[in-house]
């Protein structure tokens, strides 16, 4: 088996070699409205499950350790539902893009 020298690797997850910022997806998430939710790590191997039932799925899908998802109460939903569901957003500008509310009309 011929080796490969560090310039035919590809980079992977694990590397820690620097990236130039343009090489790294923006994964951030946002909350619009993060008064009523909580964020959480899954740090158990018990049994949780995700509020919701993904698309074509009869069954909740569970959460595993080291997942991160919001909590509301006792609804507990993992990000990629969350993300379907609206109650998070990829959008950085959510603020600015979010419908507004009627003004008021002097009297």
């Amino acid at each position: 088996m011929a080796m490969s020298t560090p310039s035919e690797n590809t980079h992977d997850a694990t590397s820690t070699d620097p990236e130039s910022p343009d090489d790294v997806p923006d994964v951030r998430v946002y909350f619009p409205h993060h008064e009523e939710w909580t964020i959480h790590i899954k740090r158990t191997w018990d049994k949780q499950y995700c509020y919701s039932k993904a698309p074509g799925q009869d069954y909740f899908h569970g959460l595993l350790a080291g997942e991160l998802y919001i909590q509301r109460g006792d609804e507990k939903y993992c990000l990629q539902c969350a993300l379907r569901l609206g109650y998070v957003t990829l959008d950085r500008l959510f603020w600015q893009n979010a419908p507004r509310p009627p003004r008021k009309m002097p009297m």
